[in-house]
């Protein structure tokens, strides 16, 4: 692929393109939960342990398992720190490169693209695009009620709909549940009840519930006991099978002028991204990760204002079942 400069796609490298980003999109939270019925999911029994990480077994409900000879870990207050870091984050944008590798029957591969991320009101409002070379790969978003996935390199373009927690069936960018992608990020509020689990001094491990989005109900965090920021993410199933993880590193703080020094949170810079299905591993790096009014317009979140940018050929409401061109 002649990666100079910007050009129409031939039919070969759509498809070949459409390819890429259905791993990347599998892989990306915001477009996976976690290909619900369509992935297999990786039993974490029979995986090797992750380093730095303890297995993955399923977590025993009501339970607080602090091993003896750690330092006493305090449940309600290590929920308020992470609570009070995620309130900063009420709204946020940024923009970087994605690297995926994967392998196949063909060999070993490598594709680069340009994304940008924004939310507003804790994540109920979602913007999520992708570029390549100035073109438009996908553009997903979505509101309290539903959500939309565009796809302008499928022929013919097409334009998914659907309720918030709904899968996009045989989709090239399967797409579920933005929750999840807020989740992987370490960008959702813990809730009260969790359970602890720690074998060493420099890390413990957080446990909890969640409601049901398809397969996901658990999710365990593993989190830096120095600066109490979130590392290593597994969301889970009832039988504590990863569906999907992230890995949290190079902490910066946001660029959030409208908050004190002391409200503005840590994020990742860095995030590796694993596909359930181990098909690619994606890594993200985040350039000046912060709220910019700029990079929060209120267009970005307006279905009808992309709607009529992107002019998909066709529109699939899930809700409905039913094309519409």
């Amino acid at each position: 692929m002649n990666l100079v400069k910007s050009r129409p796609l031939m039919v070969d490298e759509r498809h070949f393109m459409c390819r890429v980003f259905h791993l990347f999109f599998a892989s990306f939270s915001l477009f996976c939960v976690l290909a619900i019925g369509a992935c297999a999911t990786v039993d974490a029994s029979k995986q090797p342990a992750t380093i730095g990480a303890p297995a993955l077994e399923p977590t025993k409900e009501n339970s607080t398992n602090v091993k003896s000879g750690a330092p006493a870990l305090n449940a309600a207050a290590i929920v308020a720190q992470q609570n009070h870091r995620v309130a900063g984050l009420e709204k946020f944008a940024t923009r970087g490169s994605a690297e995926l590798r994967w392998h196949d029957e063909e060999g070993d591969h490598f594709e680069q693209a340009q994304v940008d991320l924004a939310w507003r009101n804790g994540g109920e409002q979602i913007s999520l695009r992708a570029d390549k070379m100035g073109e438009r790969l996908a553009w997903a978003g979505a509101n309290a009620k539903q959500w939309w996935l565009f796809e302008p390199k499928r022929e013919p373009s097409r334009l998914w709909l659907g309720a918030r927690n709904t899968p996009v069936p045989d989709s090239l960018l399967p797409f579920a549940g933005p929750d999840a992608l807020l989740e992987l990020l370490a960008a959702k509020p813990w809730p009260e009840k969790i359970s602890l689990s720690q074998d060493r001094p420099g890390t413990f491990w957080a446990d909890f519930d969640r409601p049901a989005r398809g397969s996901w109900v658990k999710t365990r965090v593993q989190v830096e006991t120095n600066t109490g920021f979130p590392s290593h993410i597994w969301l889970l199933d009832a039988k504590g099978n990863v569906l999907a993880e992230s890995e949290l590193s190079e902490p910066v703080m946001a660029d959030m002028n409208h908050l004190p020094m002391a409200d503005r949170p840590m994020v990742a810079s860095k995030i590796t991204l694993k596909s359930v299905s181990n098909v690619g591993v994606w890594q993200i790096f985040w350039d000046e990760p912060g709220a910019r009014e700029d990079r929060l317009k209120d267009r970005l979140f307006d279905l009808e204002v992309i709607r009529g940018v992107m002019r998909p050929a066709e529109v699939i409401d899930v809700d409905k079942d039913q094309p519409k061109r």
